[in-house]
């Protein structure tokens, strides 16, 4: 019996093709993802969008990262348009703003 035969593109296991046609269409580059942080805050993200964004920052830290100083200056906007900002916010900020500048000064170096 001869032996099937693949296009150089196709995986001979069916499973395996159709689970990196998924990754594919699941993994969003950094820009994309930042994108949809700002988009978020603005409007809902449609269902993919939203599984796109928690698999993409699932396995990026540096997007994780962003997403969580984006939600905090969100955060600080809206607070600073309501009335004085809470004490929370400010120690998050002061501590937010530290960790920028440490970066900033091994960057540097």
């Amino acid at each position: 019996m001869p032996l099937p035969f693949w296009r150089s593109d196709q995986s001979p296991v069916t499973g395996y093709s159709m689970s990196i046609k998924m990754m594919k269409k699941l993994m969003l580059s950094c820009k994309t993802a930042t994108g949809l942080m700002e988009k978020k805050h603005l409007e809902r993200l449609s269902i993919r969008e939203r599984i796109q964004l928690a698999f993409h920052t699932t396995l990026c830290d540096a997007c994780r990262r962003y997403e969580q100083q984006s939600r905090l200056l969100e955060r600080l906007f809206k607070s600073k348009a309501a009335g004085p900002v809470s004490p929370e916010i400010e120690k998050e900020s002061a501590v937010l703003e530290e960790k920028i500048l440490q970066q900033l000064d091994a960057h540097k170096q």
